[in-house]
Order: C-alpha cells, then structure tokens, then sequence
C-alpha cells in the first residue's frame, strides 16, 4: 500500500500500519473539543491481564479504509484488509493479499523495492506477525517469514518497522474497553451492539461495539467538512478458530537483526 499520502498526522501513521485503535484512547478522552490530556496511567497489571483472558477467543477479518481530499484537491483513497486471531493473551495479525496481487505472485513476478528497501529484506514487508502479551505486562513480538521458515524476534526499537504500534490492548479489542468508558454511550444495544460516540475538534468518532464478542465490529471517524474519513470494520469469522501457529513448529528463530545491513 502506498503510505505517502498518510503522512505527516499521527493519525494517518497509525492507520497505514493496520493500528487505528492505537489512537482510540487519546480520541475518547478529548472533552468537547478541547485537546487531549496526556493518557492517564495503565490499569494495574493483573486486572488488565484479567480482562484479556476473559474476552472472547475469536478470529476476526478487519478491514482499514481512509480517504483524504489534500489541498491539491486530490482524493486519495486506502484500503486493505488483516486476519486476526484472538486467544487468551495471544495475537496473530496476517496481511489478507488481493486476488489480483496473489496471482502476480504465483506467476514469479517481484514487487518493486519499497521504501526501506536495503534495510530489511523484501520478504519481511507484510509478514504475518505472532504478538503474546507476557506475565509482566510487555509484549513479544515475532515476525513470520514462511518461504524461509524462519521466526523473527522483533524488538522494542523495530515494532513500527513490521506495522506493530505497540499496545497489546488496542489491538486486542481494536478500541479498549478503558477508551470506551470516556466516550458517550448512544441509546441502548440494539443487536447485540452498543454504540458510542466522542467528539474531538472538528472530528466525530462512532463506535459499534459488539457486547458478546467484545470487540468493535465498526470505528468510524471523519471531519466536519468530508475531507477526511476512516473506517474500521471487523467480521467475526466463523468456527472451528484457525490455529495458523501451529505451521511454526521446526521453524528457525533469528532475531530481526539479521535481516538489516
């Protein structure tokens, strides 16, 4: 996906790497209009971890979309899709490849050199990533390289490189539970999902939040003048859950290290 015109807000950043409810915290706590205070402290360790082990184990496709009118006047639209696999404490997040493109590749034909290219091989854009939130709160990431069965241990410093923002809850839930708590609830549930709402400037979010499940089937957010639009949409998928993991077993482990100059 070309990401230049995402750029420079954080907003749009966040987006490009498949983390829009990255930012789902501080858009809550916005109070009418006025800017965003500093995000207040973690919840306590063990009832953050309580609460991920009681959410729903689920696999989910979700699919980003963004528009943006630049002040060329033009329209340029963003749209892609992620797998992911939801289990007590455990991620696994995997590009959903075009029809079109998993063609191009089966014919033998290489994507031309992205913009880091020379600092991490090619084959590491876009890998399936395996996130486990560990006992003491921090998260360990792992890049999955399938065509050399290899798995990659990604630190802190590299997150951003393989499309990680960092937050295991936001991805987790897609928006927080602890951000829903300061947006405005809207009415009752009605099909099983509660709406909300928060306001930000010039900027309006919607949330459609599925109670069963626990997770946000729909994050709307755009500006007052339709310049500006990004959606989130999340499908539950149906049973048995994939256990794609379970494809590492006799895989090498490297560190990501090895795949810079």
């Amino acid at each position: 996906m070309n990401q230049t015109f995402l750029n420079p807000t954080p907003l749009r950043k966040a987006l490009a790497l498949g983390l829009l409810a990255c930012s789902m915290t501080v858009l809550a706590a916005a109070d009418n209009g006025k800017p965003a205070p500093a995000a207040p402290q973690a919840e306590p360790l063990a009832r953050s971890a309580a609460a991920v082990q009681a959410a729903p184990e689920l696999d989910l496709r979700i699919t980003y979309e963004a528009m943006n009118i630049g002040s060329d006047g033009v329209q340029r639209d963003s749209r892609y899709t992620n797998r992911v696999y939801r289990r007590k404490g455990q991620l696994w997040i995997e590009r959903e490849l075009p029809a079109a493109l998993r063609h191009s590749q089966e014919h033998g034909h290489e994507e031309a050199p992205g913009a880091h290219a020379g600092h991490a091989h090619e084959d590491a854009r876009g890998a399936p990533l395996s996130i486990r939130r560990l006992e003491d709160g921090k998260t360990s990431v792992d890049l999955v390289l399938a065509k050399k069965r290899r798995l990659i241990s990604v630190d802190e410093a590299h997150h951003g490189n393989v499309g990680w923002g960092g937050s295991f809850e936001n991805s987790y839930w897609i928006v927080p539970p602890a951000a829903l708590a300061k947006m405005e609830r809207l009415g009752k549930p009605q099909g099983g999902v509660q709406k909300y709402k928060s306001q930000a400037g010039e900027h309006t979010t919607i949330v459609d939040w599925d109670l069963a499940g626990q997770f946000a089937r729909r994050v709307e957010r755009k500006d007052g003048h339709g310049t500006e639009r990004i959606v989130v949409t999340a499908v539950r998928q149906p049973t048995p859950l994939a256990q794609p993991w379970k494809s590492l077993q006799g895989y090498e482990h490297g560190d990501y290290s090895d795949l810079l100059d």
